[in-house]
């Protein structure tokens, strides 16, 4: 596989969407991470929710 489902921030640490990160063509097992992406997939937001990554674990917030 040449791509990896990666996890897309905003500038505050919210879930927006999903994307995909490319595998280096340099190094083994090393994955291009587009900016403000992580591997760890949120949780399901119940109505009026947001998921927003703290930088170590998804907390759910309420929706602005």
């Amino acid at each position: 596989m040449d791509t990896k489902t990666v996890y897309q921030l905003d500038d505050q640490g919210r879930y927006v969407g999903k994307t995909v990160a490319d595998r280096s063509p340099l190094e083994t097992d090393v994955w291009l991470m587009p900016s403000g992406c992580i591997t760890q997939a949120p949780p399901r937001a119940p109505a009026g929710k947001v998921a927003r990554w703290d930088g170590q674990a998804w907390l759910l917030e309420d929706a602005n």
